[in-house]
């Protein structure tokens, strides 16, 4: 089958979540406690979408703003969760999408579709806390580092479909990427806080490779319980270079996705 090029907004690749890594703990718990710490956050990510894509010899390259991604979203879970006791503590967290959307490109109606699913699942050990700038005294930001691992599971399911009589490519992979990765919470008072995390992974594994980075602001409120809430407001982003196949077989997923991230942590 020939390749045919074909810039396509396929909204729904963008609407997802960026996969395995920890969430932001509400502020009143971002330093070591003894007791069970449980958290659990849904949000929503708003993304633009740029880089490469091939099924069955259709070569695609998405470059998706934030409002196409807005204007075609059709259904997206995003969820995410932390347990944590001591120093010691697991993520996990998952999204399904199915998305769709159809563009004229060089006179060819090229649709696009995908069903994209994400899980991660992994560990981390807490450091600090550390106490920065002393001389500050009761205001004096405090943080803490937690380095991670986990794996990080990709399913896409896409197709391209060049209309009226044209070439149609389908195929379906999934991919299991290990990462490891550090974060850091930084603590401002009894309401704010800081988080900014980052990691690597793939290794020729799954993705020749693959990395994520974060930062978020987060303001804890009271939401049935004291302080036991936690507003949080970011940015996010996410690069996959993935590839199985040859010829008409080749699959490829070369993509970044990165946007605002807006999400609402609720502890118990």
């Amino acid at each position: 089958m020939a390749c045919i090029r074909a810039r396509f907004a396929a909204p729904g690749l963008a609407a997802l979540l960026c996969a395995a890594g920890p969430v932001a703990p509400r502020a009143a718990d971002a330093l070591v406690s003894e007791g069970w710490q449980v958290q659990l956050t849904p949000y929503f990510w708003a993304l633009a979408m740029d880089g490469n894509t091939r099924v069955r010899g259709i070569k695609g390259e998405p470059d998706v703003s934030f409002e196409d991604i807005w204007d075609n979203l059709d259904y997206a879970v995003m969820l995410e969760g932390e347990v944590r006791k001591g120093r010691f503590g697991m993520f996990a967290n998952v999204i399904y999408a199915d998305l769709g959307d159809t563009q004229n490109v060089d006179g060819f109606d090229v649709k696009g579709e995908a069903t994209v699913s994400w899980a991660g699942f992994g560990g981390f050990y807490r450091l600090g806390p550390w106490t920065v700038l002393p001389e500050a005294g009761t205001l004096a930001p405090k943080v803490v580092v937690d380095p991670y691992a986990g794996v990080r599971y990709t399913y896409a399911d896409v197709t391209l479909d060049v209309r009226n009589g044209g070439p149609q490519g389908s195929d379906d992979q999934d991919w299991v990427d290990p990462i490891v990765g550090v974060r850091t919470i930084w603590q401002i008072g009894s309401k704010w806080s800081v988080t900014a995390l980052g990691d690597i992974g793939g290794f020729g594994v799954g993705s020749d490779f693959t990395w994520q980075a974060a930062g978020m602001i987060g303001y804890s409120f009271d939401l049935f319980g004291d302080d036991n809430a936690r507003l949080l407001a970011g940015y996010r982003a996410l690069y996959q270079d993935y590839s199985s196949g040859s010829g008409d077989n080749e699959f490829e997923w070369d993509m970044t996705l990165h946007g605002p991230v807006l999400g609402l942590a609720i502890a118990f």
